[in-house]
């Protein structure tokens, strides 16, 4: 089973799968897809955090976020776009590494979708052709970027035939040499060059040191659910925190409204303590600290820092399971849509924003931090649910309201994933309601509209987060599900 993002990436998965591959060739073969297919979202040049447990009962963690080149200098980190906020990719590494570990297939197998898809093309979506244009004065400015991307001053439209021959080669060089060429032979060299030009930092030395690590596991636990997700740079730790707290309710028996309202003043506390977490992230997923901090907060305002954002993160999340125990759940970025504006000349892919104002001071050899959050649950030892979101802020929120759905108020996973979410800001409660919506009460918004005076309602789909999971069923076989808001879809092979 296979859940993303696009279409052709999940058809890809699906494809490997059939061939006698497993989760982890389904999960490599879409997020190559992705980079082919939904530019705007994710690529090589971008980051990857990926929480991953293979079919012996080993679960690692792999960091592959974008890395601050060792010459940058964090004074000039006033430019959102562009050759400056360009850093080391880490996208190849880590989807290689996570290949290597548990793959049955070849890489050329599992890259064939993918290559394929950028050599002959592919109808691009609607969706990916409006998230284009309206970024088109941003991208209109660096000559590569036109090159890949445009007919003479034209984006391509939705519908149209998208070929991405560059792309297709560099792909094929991955496959054919497993990243060689792309961190340390001629692939580097040129990109490499090109951001000196452009007045950026990146050197040999950066893409010759840049490893994928192991990332931190963090583990923590909801009505009898064992939570394992990844620590710095990602957010896993809030949303431990945020479920520990959630843990002080009762959630299953209270009304629609109370449940969503108990949801926002979770959000409140645990995004106030974003602050711990470079220093004391594991003091966050103590579940001691979860309940004092709740009985502290009973009765007493909570004041959020401005800085907790609605900004519309442009992310992807991917999720695979097997019918062989292995599970796994991957977020890659590009950071803000099409990330630096910036394509690789000769390689055809998006570059990724790592320094500048996107994500605050970073210093040289620091990796960007964000909320991403892949989330594997386990029950009595067993796999039980791989889940995460993409959506900048919105990521834990929706990643955590959509846990308690399930467990919480036992929602099949197509519900739970349509259901409303909302998201607390400093001044106001923002809650989702648009034709797609699922409530559980039709009388829900005007109950909580009675309690709360500064709401805003929002009408535009994915706004909230966009999460995709796989869940365990009753008879041991695999759902996947996919955001409604989005394209995405889930596809599982029987036969496998």
């Amino acid at each position: 089973m296979v859940a993303c993002a696009h279409p052709l990436a999940a058809a890809a998965g699906a494809v490997v799968l059939k061939q006698g591959g497993n989760a982890y060739d389904a999960i490599t073969a879409a997020a190559f897809a992705l980079s082919v297919v939904e530019p705007s979202m994710s690529g090589l040049g971008g980051r990857l955090q990926v929480i991953h447990r293979n079919s012996k009962g080993k679960i690692k963690g792999i960091d592959a976020t974008t890395q601050v080149p060792a010459s940058y200098v964090p004074e000039t980190a006033n430019q959102e776009d562009g050759y400056t906020t360009i850093g080391v990719p880490g996208v190849v590494k880590g989807l290689i590494e996570l290949h290597h570990s548990n793959g049955l297939l070849s890489l050329q197998q599992v890259m064939a979708p993918a290559i394929q898809y950028a050599k002959e093309g592919f109808q691009l979506l609607p969706d990916e052709a409006d998230r284009l244009k309206s970024v088109k004065k941003d991208l209109q400015i660096f000559e590569a970027t036109k090159k890949h991307f445009f007919v003479g001053d034209s984006l391509p439209k939705g519908g149209d035939w998208l070929k991405q021959p560059a792309l297709a080669s560099t792909l094929a060089s991955i496959a054919n040499d497993k990243g060689e060429s792309f961190y340390k032979g001629p692939l580097a060299a040129s990109l490499i060059k090109q951001v000196k030009a452009g007045g950026g930092y990146l050197a040999w030395e950066d893409m010759l040191n840049y490893r994928a690590e192991n990332a931190t596991l963090l583990r923590g636990t909801y009505r009898g659910f064992e939570i394992v997700t990844i620590g710095m740079p990602a957010y896993g730790a809030i949303v431990i925190e945020m479920l520990h707290l959630l843990a002080q309710n009762d959630l299953k028996n209270c009304t629609e409204e109370e449940f969503l309202l108990k949801h926002a003043s979770v959000h409140q506390l645990a995004y106030e303590d974003r602050k711990f977490l470079k220093s004391d992230q594991e003091k966050l997923t103590r579940l001691e600290y979860a309940k004092k901090r709740w009985q502290d907060a009973n009765n007493k305002q909570q004041t959020l820092t401005d800085s907790i954002g609605f900004q519309n993160g442009h992310t992807t999340h991917l999720v695979a399971s097997d019918a062989s125990g292995n599970i796994i759940s991957l977020t890659q970025s590009l950071g803000p849509t099409m990330g630096s504006k910036v394509a690789a000349e000769d390689g055809g892919f998006m570059l990724a924003t790592t320094m500048g104002p996107y994500l605050g001071k970073m210093n040289p050899g620091e990796r960007a931090s964000s909320h991403i959050a892949p989330v594997l649950i386990f029950k009595d030892g067993k796999p039980f649910m791989s889940i995460g979101a993409a959506g900048g802020a919105r990521i834990v929120p929706a990643i955590v309201q959509t846990i308690s759905r399930i467990i919480d108020r036992d929602l099949p996973i197509e519900q739970a994933l349509a259901a409303a979410r909302v998201f607390q800001l400093p001044e106001k409660l923002l809650i989702e309601n648009h034709p797609t919506i699922f409530w559980e009460n039709s009388s829900t918004l005007n109950l909580i509209k009675e309690k709360i005076k500064r709401i805003e309602i929002i009408n535009k789909p994915a706004q909230f987060g966009r999460v995709h999971a796989t869940i365990a069923s009753t008879t041991g076989k695999w759902i996947g599900a996919a955001d409604p808001d989005w394209s995405g879809v889930a596809i599982g092979v029987t036969n496998h």
